[in-house]
């Protein structure tokens, strides 16, 4: 559904404490005050809500039989060759028990930057993840 976005293009800008710099280089999702937490949920809530409404519209299309051109048989990506770059999952929320839908979260760890990129929180993760 979404590539890529960051907090303050959605309006949670209030993210910006857990971004690691030079003068913060331990920041982490412990650093957002816990008032402007609540406002953080509120605006993600609402991005969850329109990402859902999205797969259940997509899951209605893809019920129908596959036309001319179609493609609906592709199988789970193998993510064998890839490293695990963070060190924990701190402020993200736990899997759900009964899912409805397959999606998965990808980060990118650039090496060469600090803290594997301007937009990293001290454990690895984006800041607004």
């Amino acid at each position: 559904i979404v590539g890529e976005f960051n907090c303050s293009c959605v309006g949670i800008s209030k993210c910006l404490p857990a971004y690691c710099k030079d003068d913060t280089p331990n920041a982490c999702y412990n650093d957002i005050p816990k008032k402007d937490l609540n406002e953080i949920k509120t605006i993600s809530d609402l991005l969850g809500q329109k990402a859902v409404a999205i797969l259940v519209k997509t899951a209605r299309e893809k019920s129908k039989p596959a036309a001319v051109g179609d493609y609906f048989s592709g199988t789970p990506v193998d993510i064998s060759a890839l490293t695990k770059m963070s060190k924990d999952d701190l402020g993200l929320l736990p899997q759900p028990a009964t899912p409805r839908f397959k999606t998965a979260l990808i980060g990118l760890y650039v090496r060469a930057q600090p803290y594997g990129g301007s937009d990293k929180s001290s454990n690895g993760h984006r800041y607004d993840t």
